[in-house]
């Protein structure tokens, strides 16, 4: 078990920074994930951690040990790779005993280990088969097995269900979840998926182009975004975002859309100290946006349904506030929305964010 802390760490290839001065701690026994798209530098962050690469600047610690120049045998770290990369023409059992007898561990020992990561993750069925039988699920866990049985400081899971369906991912969250109260280590984590990222995770670290965004538990990172990346990121169906100009009027300050007005006099003085200039964006999420069949104030905004997505218990509902501007709000459980109908809008106040467009940080 360890305490990780990278500090400062900047990966260069050729001309090109893979990761930007990156600095996290994760606390013994957390499940930590790294959250981000292709190319964010999330498997970069794990090959260092690991010892597969060096940083060309910043250092790496495993509780207070520098670790930096140890090779990866040294750091004991289990690594469980995006590519599984099974022996086809061996069996369950030899596929997981592999890292044993490379190690020269003696029979009995390689049989007691291996049926005991068998039975963590309800594999023992697959034991005597050969790889091509295995499911998707059945050749996961196998290889996740072969990871697991080697003792270890902190184990490194790297997009592990990126090459599965999207039912298979779903169940294998719950087994992942179930897998860390099991082990009871320190557990570093990485998916292209927010869902994931905030269904498993104990705290996530939101990256993009090399550099760590945002770092916090799932929720506070998803209430509180710090940027216009991570609000954009986070969330299905994702924020939606309304260009407007700050206009002031009698002391008053609102934000301007050609359609509409939205005063935002409360959150004046945050406004005037953080924006770079008039042009902001107002964010809101879809499930703060209330659809009404007829306005209940001078602020509610007209709209014309442009089109639904009924997504099973839910309905997402586009709403065309001006030729240029759609947003997605939810829809009411028991109504219907036909296109071309006319309809409301009012937006949760306590749950906007205001954004400035020229920066990208998020004012409030």
């Amino acid at each position: 078990m360890v305490n990780l802390k990278l500090q400062n760490i900047t990966r260069r290839f050729d001309n090109k920074v893979s990761l930007d001065n990156v600095s996290l701690e994760v606390k013994d026994k957390e499940f930590y994930t790294l959250v981000g798209p292709p190319g964010a530098g999330k498997t970069t962050t794990f090959r260092i951690v690991a010892g597969f690469e060096k940083p060309d600047q910043g250092r790496v610690y495993f509780d207070d040990q520098d670790v930096t120049d140890f090779t990866p045998s040294a750091r004991g770290v289990g690594f469980f790779f995006e590519i599984l990369a099974l022996l086809p023409d061996k069996t369950g059992f030899e596929n997981i005993a592999f890292p044993l007898r490379v190690r020269k561990v003696s029979e009995n020992e390689i049989r007691k280990r291996v049926y005991e990561v068998a039975r963590l993750l309800h594999i023992e069925h697959v034991l005597d088969r050969l790889p091509q039988t295995f499911s998707g699920g059945e050749a996961q866990r196998v290889a996740l097995a072969r990871t697991i049985i080697l003792p270890r400081k902190l184990l490194i899971l790297d997009e592990p269900l990126s090459n599965v369906d999207a039912l298979l991912r779903v169940s294998m969250r719950a087994e992942l979840k179930r897998l860390k109260d099991e082990l009871s280590e320190t557990i570093l984590y990485s998916t292209h998926d927010p869902i994931e990222a905030m269904a498993i995770s104990e705290r996530i670290c939101v990256m993009n182009r090399g550099s760590a965004l945002q770092i916090g538990p799932p929720k506070e990172v998803f209430d509180s975004p710090r940027n216009l990346f991570v609000a954009r990121f986070l969330g299905s169906p994702p924020m939606n975002f309304i260009n407007c100009i700050l206009k002031e009027h009698n002391s008053k300050i609102f934000l301007e859309h050609e359609t509409f007005e939205l005063e935002v006099t409360r959150f004046k003085e945050p406004i005037k100290n953080e924006a770079s200039g008039p042009e902001l964006i107002l964010g809101i999420r879809p499930e703060h946006i209330s659809i009404l069949d007829t306005p209940i104030s001078d602020k509610s905004i007209e709209t014309k349904v442009y089109v639904t997505e009924p997504l099973g218990p839910k309905t997402v509902v586009d709403l065309q506030i001006s030729k240029e501007t759609v947003v997605k709000a939810i829809g009411k459980p028991d109504a219907t929305y036909q296109i071309g109908d006319k309809k409301w809008i009012d937006f949760d106040l306590q749950k906007i964010h205001i954004i400035d467009k020229k920066t990208e940080k998020v004012i409030i």
